[in-house]
């Protein structure tokens, strides 16, 4: 992110409710840096727009901000310790007013009721300015969609840090579609969407940890979100009084070519019923633990049989009614990366697609059947995850 000094008076005069600040401060405190060796990234910059505060946070590679009415006495901008100015806000009596100034000193002082405290601040002027963000890359999404969207994909984030490109979710973006992307080598999660409003296209990585705060900040309201992408940075723009943006330094680099990843034909195609598949696996999974998490898969043409063993626990079976397609098969997963996706997946049904026991399975939800004129169809499926099987002995 960009380091220039925040241009700004040291000098601000400004009364509003404590709640508001307080939960102001909370949203973008998650932006300050805990380990930086700049003392003034340990802080929060607070100043004044019209008829109202606006509130940032940045540790020069994620960067929050959002405003709260105020009432502005005098204009201008203070800085104060995130942690510290956090608590004494959070203590203050609930349904009352704060008052907060400062002083030729940088010391800012809060005042709600009997209640007064000086707290050190520092230069606001020394404060780092969140980049601007163009919008000559753009879409908006709702809400609810990119919740969804994150909370699809973000289990198969990679975290190993050798691997920077791997530790955040690729988007793909084309006009008016969206795709995300995240892979950790052993598996890989794609969900796709339409946007509206779509204006050019890039290919961006995102920080895991954006994304996190993304989802942290969503509500379950109506409203979109607004993404711009410009050079190396991406800004989400929430709905809502509080305007809350989040800007994100991307991961530089080439994304795996996931497409060749995705198994373009399948021998077995299985029809098994979500909550049935997952609480097998739970269960199976008490077993597998003790054994590299492993699980063994063997479809027949109308059951799935789950095994585990372990010399230490025991043996688990569990028997699934299915629907299938194709001969029988044998294979093994990773029973940790198969809850993983399937808590996320919220049809009744999902496909799994086998071809061979080494080779990689990719499972679907089966999409609720959509109206085409005096017709019904069966839905496209927006979202697949591809499982690396593991060794059955």
């Amino acid at each position: 992110m960009v380091a220039s000094p925040t241009e700004t008076r040291a000098s601000l005069k400004a009364t509003c409710p404590r709640k508001e600040l307080f939960e102001a401060v909370q949203t973008v405190g998650h932006a300050v840096s805990g380990r930086s060796a700049l003392p003034i990234l340990s802080h929060i910059l607070i100043r004044t727009e019209s008829n109202g505060l606006r509130l940032i946070a940045t540790d020069l590679e994620l960067g929050i901000s959002c405003y709260i009415p105020a009432q502005i006495s005098e204009a201008g901008a203070l800085t104060a310790p995130s942690r510290p100015f956090a608590e004494v806000l959070g203590n203050l009596p609930d349904k009352s007013d704060v008052a907060i100034s400062v002083d030729k000193s940088y010391t800012v002082r809060v005042h709600c009721e009997k209640s007064d405290y000086k707290i050190l601040g520092l230069p606001a002027e020394e404060y780092p300015s969140l980049p601007e963000v163009k919008d000559n890359v753009s879409f908006s999404i709702p809400q609810a969609k990119m919740r969804e969207m994150i909370r699809q994909t973000r289990f198969a984030v990679g975290t190993d840090e050798t691997r920077p490109i791997l530790t955040g979710i690729l988007m793909v973006f084309d006009g008016d579609s969206l795709k995300f992307v995240a892979t950790d080598t052993h598996r890989l999660a794609v969900k796709t969407a339409t946007v509206t409003n779509g204006n050019g296209s890039q290919n961006a990585i995102v920080p895991a940890r954006a994304m996190n705060e993304l989802t942290r900040l969503l509500t379950g309201e109506e409203g979109n979100v607004e993404v711009r992408l410009s050079g190396n940075q991406v800004m989400f723009l929430l709905p809502g009084e509080n305007q809350v943006q989040i800007i994100a330094r991307l991961i530089e680099g080439q994304f795996p070519n996931f497409q060749r990843v995705i198994p373009a034909e399948y021998t077995k195609r299985l029809i098994v019923p979500t909550p049935n598949l997952q609480s097998a696996v739970k269960r199976a999974a008490i077993v597998a633990r003790e054994n590299s998490q492993r699980v063994i898969f063997r479809a027949t043409e109308d059951k799935l049989v789950l095994t585990a063993e372990s010399q230490v626990v025991g043996n688990a079976y569990e028997e699934i009614e299915i629907e299938a397609q194709g001969g029988d098969i044998e294979t093994a997963f990773n029973a940790k990366y198969l809850l993983e996706v399937l808590d996320v997946l919220e049809e009744d049904h999902l496909y799994l697609e086998l071809t061979e026991a080494l080779k990689p399975g990719v499972l679907r939800p089966v999409p609720a059947p959509v109206k085409d004129g005096d017709t019904v169809v069966p839905g496209t499926p927006d979202y697949l995850c591809v499982l690396m099987p593991m060794q059955i002995y």
